[in-house]
């Protein structure tokens, strides 16, 4: 019994087991530690070794005197050679030292012990006593009369105390008195060579746990101390539980009313309803969002506040609640006279006094509807100008491709129109050289080899001087002087310019001028280049023997040139094309060559001066070409 109380007192859990009752199926292994006391047959306790170490067996031996026993225990001692072996002489100290060193306890594995003060006037007994509980670790401090015991539990927190009863200056009550008058939770427990001789009533009332009856018995000692000790800490743990309980609950109590405040004061509606849809209450802006108080609320069914669609939805949910018990599902409030409000809800299963309700919080989403229609507005505007921007891309594609073709088109009409002129220049050259070193020098040969030299060279640099011009008028260094002149004049003198060409393939062109001259501000040089231009374009695609008519007119303050012809004209669909850089209609692309610069410039020089120019079919089949030139333009000063 002796080892079970050490065993308790250093926090172990004991079972106490009588070895008539074990069982071969009994799990000893799950036991730190086994005590096999001596008696007990060598066949059970074999049962026991088989399961656990021999180091965590402890044999506790007989006295020495009981012979009969002794050869028994020695026969339990062969089975467990490496057992420890507890004596009857071992005293408390010892025994406990050598159980913590068996279970491996640290200082933090033993359970907190009592603080004693032990009161005895016989100097003999108290030393033993004392001896007994430090023996098992437990804090003892001494005294032999109430003075010395009341001086020595000074700076100490007394935990028990144990008293012998009648003492020199008085009782161990009126120690236990004083005592718990600074100890509150002092515990007492009185021993006496004769029990009549305390009065229990006394003893009783003043809180005295036990008394012992001396001569006093060590194990009876050790078992009362841990009886006493173990209730006084169930009293204080239960004290602490109640302490925690409390603080437990007034914290509910203060979260339950923080929720209560916040639920009832949210922007948010709240709403509790049961499967069925009876609604079980809701929050104020939960009232506000129905428009109904909160006990008209309460006799409502959230399926019929909510339009017809949003309660079937809701229905299915609630009918197929996953694991989660949550959904959310877009609903709608329709509202009386005027348009309804579009709702996100947010539901969860809850436990309402036992029975499943489901909670749910509504969040307006108006404005966010409002938002997602401006999305889509948005969205579409961007797709129409995504689309429009497309076809301005592939408008310009095609634009780059058409300009990417005329100048291939261009390069090849320019590489066979320069290849041309040189040609015949270095040929008629080398017809000449040819004469001379043969010493044949006829003058006609000559004449007409150099005559087809300037011919070709003239041709040449006409090509270059259109490159060059179209080259400065690009980056805007085109010489340009405007002053006054009379555009008659400047007509005429174009006419005379092309009139050898004209004689050569015998066309008449003839000048139709106004009653009265035009005065006009514009540069005379680039109007007379420009008039040569359309001029020459007009002889080389006529056919020999017919008219060109210039006709000149002033109407709405704008003078306009019309050169008409009746030559091969152009198609429709390049009317407009065929004053583009590097564009030749398909009509003299195909006939009397050229590359597409004389129309180019001439619409650069009419842009110069504030006009417009165009190209039309006529009803000779040829072609008119229309210039307008405003009167009063701009100022070019």
């Amino acid at each position: 019994m002796r080892i079970k109380v050490l065993l308790e007192l250093i926090g172990c859990e004991v079972e106490l087991i009588h070895f008539s009752i074990l069982k071969e199926r009994t799990a000893f292994s799950s036991y730190d530690l086994v005590a096999v006391a001596h008696g007990v047959p060598v066949a059970i306790a074999s049962l026991l070794v088989a399961e656990v170490s021999s180091e965590h067996v402890l044999l506790l031996a007989p006295k020495v005197e009981n012979s009969e026993q002794l050869s028994s225990f020695s026969e339990l001692n062969r089975l467990v050679p490496n057992a420890i072996v507890i004596y009857p002489f071992f005293a408390n100290k010892e025994i406990s030292t050598l159980l913590e060193s068996v279970l491996e306890l640290g200082s933090d594995s033993v359970l907190q012990l009592p603080t004693v003060l032990l009161v005895d006037h016989i100097p003999e007994r108290l030393e033993k006593i004392a001896n007994s509980l430090l023996g098992a670790h437990i804090k003892t401090i001494t005294a032999n009369s109430i003075r010395s015991a009341v001086s020595q539990a000074q700076g100490h927190n007394i935990d028990l105390l144990l008293s012998d009863f009648s003492l020199p200056d008085g009782s161990g009550i009126e120690v236990f008195v004083t005592l718990k008058a600074h100890y509150p939770q002092c515990r007492c427990l009185l021993f006496t060579s004769k029990p009549n001789q305390v009065s229990m009533i006394e003893a009783i009332r003043q809180g005295v746990e036990d008394v012992l009856v001396k001569p006093i018995n060590e194990n009876m000692l050790l078992q009362s101390v841990h009886k006493l000790w173990q209730t006084e800490l169930l009293k204080r743990h239960n004290i602490e539980l109640v302490e925690r309980l409390q603080d437990t609950v007034d914290a509910l109590i203060e979260k339950d009313s923080l929720l209560r405040v916040i639920y009832k004061h949210t922007p948010d509606a709240i709403m509790l309803f049961e499967r069925n849809g009876e609604v079980i209450e809701a929050n104020d802006a939960c009232s506000k969002l129905f428009r109904l108080s909160a006990k008209e609320l309460q006799v409502c069914s959230i399926f019929t506040l909510l339009d017809g669609t949003s309660a079937a939805k809701i229905k299915e949910k609630v009918a197929t609640l996953n694991q989660n018990r949550q959904f959310s599902c877009d609903v709608y409030l329709p509202m009386e006279g005027g348009d309804g409000i579009p709702l996100v809800g947010s539901f969860n299963e809850i436990d309402h006094h036992g029975e499943i309700a489901l909670a749910v919080i509504f969040k307006n989403v108006t404005h966010l509807k409002h938002k997602e229609d401006l999305l889509l507005e948005a969205k579409d505007m961007l797709e129409e100008q995504v689309r429009a921007r497309t076809s301005q891309l592939e408008h310009a594609k095609n634009v780059a491709e058409a300009a990417n073709h005329s100048k291939s088109e261009f390069l090849a009409n320019m590489s066979h129109e320069l290849r041309t002129p040189m040609h015949s220049i270095l040929s008629f050259a080398r017809f000449g050289l040819d004469k001379l070193s043969k010493g044949e020098i006829a003058v006609e040969k000559l004449q007409k080899y150099l005559s087809r030299i300037e011919c070709s060279g003239e041709r040449l640099l006409s090509l270059l001087n259109n490159l060059l011009d179209l080259s400065k008028l690009d980056v805007g260094k085109f010489p340009f002087n405007p002053r006054p002149h009379n555009l008659n004049n400047i007509i005429k003198t174009s006419i005379d310019d092309v009139s050898g060409t004209a004689m050569e393939k015998e066309i008449n062109i003839r000048f139709l001028p106004p009653k009265s001259p035009l005065i006009i501000d514009c540069d005379e040089e680039q109007i007379n280049q420009l008039l040569r231009n359309i001029l020459g374009n007009a002889l080389k695609f006529s056919e020999p023997h017919s008219c060109i008519e210039v006709v000149l007119t002033n109407q709405q303050e704008q003078a306009i040139i019309e050169v008409i012809d009746s030559g091969i004209g152009i198609p429709d669909d390049e009317l407009e094309h065929v004053f583009t850089k590097f564009v030749q209609s398909s009509k003299t692309n195909n006939g009397a060559g050229g590359t597409g610069l004389g129309l180019a410039l001439c619409r650069e020089f009419v842009a110069l001066h504030d006009g417009e120019i165009s190209a039309h079919n006529n009803s000779l089949g040829g072609t008119t070409i229309r210039i307008n030139f405003p009167l009063e333009g701009k100022s070019f000063g």
